[in-house]
């Protein structure tokens, strides 16, 4: 259904759901806050934004050396 604009950010906080999201269906609303803390420590980052048709897309960035490294362990 997508993230209403003024949660776009906030959907990254520890213990936080989308209202558009809280079906009942579980969760605790921690996903998104372990993905940012994990990209952000390889020096990247991650960003959500609505479709033009509907549904949301996240966007994560990494710097090159991190993906190189990761490659080569």
């Amino acid at each position: 259904p997508g993230i209403p604009e003024n949660e776009l950010e906030e959907i990254f906080g520890k213990f936080i759901q989308s209202t558009r999201t809280k079906t009942g269906a579980g969760g605790t609303g921690l996903g998104l806050a372990i993905c940012r803390e994990i990209i952000e420590a390889h020096g990247g980052t991650i960003t959500a934004a609505n479709r033009p048709g509907g549904g949301a897309v996240f966007e994560v960035l990494m710097p090159m050396e991190a993906v190189l490294e990761a490659h080569a362990a």
